[in-house]
């Protein structure tokens, strides 16, 4: 009768231990989150290796182009090519001559303060949210002369403006590079306030 004893209780030992329910669903829930975590940063890893990379957080096409535009605005004076310059008198006559586009790349609070008349401001430190808002008028100037002003002096805001113009294919863009300083000293007319 011991052998049988002895037997039973070898069988019972070799008998899966009885697991409850729950932890098999922990188990198997720890295990999908390990490989949902190891699918995403193989993901990561080839979307980043990639030459073309997807955004990762998604963006809509107004904010990819104000990004885009910000990036063009924002490069460094030496990588811009240069617009042709012109002075205090040749931007007196194209501003009389009313065919040309006049842009302050001020910020608005000094385009406010004062500005050229007729000039209407496309700043460069909000240059996207700016040529959002002059839309209409920039299509309708994609092939008339465009001069960009700023502050003068070491202002370079007028050139970065000018290129970001060239390079959207604005073709006629020019910088008066007299600027702001160069106007009100002359004494010549002065607008404010928000519209030219």
């Amino acid at each position: 009768m011991t052998s049988a004893i002895t037997g039973s209780t070898a069988t019972s030992m070799r008998l899966p231990h009885d697991r409850s329910p729950g932890s098999q669903i922990l188990r198997d829930l720890i295990g999908v989150a390990l490989l949902a975590v190891a699918s995403l940063a193989a993901g990561l890893m080839i979307n980043r290796s990639s030459s073309a990379p997807l955004p990762v957080v998604y963006q809509s096409p107004e904010q990819r182009f104000d990004a885009e535009l910000t990036t063009l605005v924002a490069a460094p004076p030496f990588k811009i090519a240069p617009a042709p310059a012109v002075g205090l008198d040749q931007f007196r006559s194209a501003l009389d001559g009313k065919s040309t586009l006049i842009l302050d790349a001020r910020p608005s609070a000094f385009f406010a303060v004062g500005h050229v008349p007729g000039a209407l401001n496309l700043a460069r430190d909000d240059f996207a949210r700016d040529y959002r808002r002059l839309g209409a008028v920039m299509q309708d100037a994609h092939d008339k002369p465009i001069i960009v002003y700023c502050s003068g002096g070491d202002c370079h805001d007028s050139r970065l403006v000018a290129n970001a113009l060239l390079t959207l294919g604005f073709s006629n863009v020019s910088v008066f590079t007299g600027g702001w300083e160069a106007w009100s000293a002359a004494g010549l007319p002065v607008s404010t306030g928000s519209a030219p």
